[in-house]
């Protein structure tokens, strides 16, 4: 089997970050707050866009994209002023390359992203439901909060997510 590797989609990628990122919506529409339909709909400067504004990594065994996760960066504000959030999403390993340690690149590319950024932790939602995604994402390192939400999308659908955290050491 040949081997994973991961990096980061460049600009002018974006065709094969729209073509992963559908195939992600159409194996798993459940686990993502957008659709199939909505993201068919994008034109080429959306997908520009994605692929400049925040660090995309695709997952590829050979010349085939086999796994998808973005990191993005938020600033919150706990009261004292803004604090960056970094936050993992739309994280997919395609069925064929799950298990394939694709997953665990993925996750340790976002953290080199936060790490170089100065962050000490990252989160993420994960929706009910999605048991193997929830239990990939504890062995990898993150830990319930206990923060639960309904995320509601724009075609009206909703579902429950809870909010999970990895706490990262610092580089060395």
């Amino acid at each position: 089997m040949t081997a994973v590797r991961v990096r980061q989609v460049r600009p002018g990628e974006w065709m094969t970050l729209r073509t992963v990122r559908l195939a992600a919506l159409a194996d798993a529409p459940a686990a993502f707050g957008s659709t199939t339909e909505r993201e068919l709909a994008f034109g080429e400067a959306e997908w520009r866009d994605r692929a400049t504004n925040a660090p995309n990594f695709i997952a590829w065994r050979g010349n085939e994209p086999v796994g998808l996760v973005t990191v993005v960066c938020r600033q919150n504000d706990d009261g004292a002023g803004p604090v960056p959030e970094w936050e993992l999403v739309s994280m997919w390993v395609s069925p064929g390359a799950r298990g394939s340690g694709a997953a665990d690149l993925l996750v340790s590319a976002v953290a080199d992203v936060v790490r170089g950024e100065s962050g000490q932790q990252v989160m993420l939602w994960v929706a009910d439901g999605n048991d193997r995604a929830r239990a990939f994402y504890l062995r990898a390192g993150f830990r319930p909060t206990g923060v639960r939400q309904t995320y509601r999308r724009r075609d009206g659908s909703a579902f429950d997510e809870e909010k999970l955290i990895m706490f990262l050491p610092p580089a060395g």
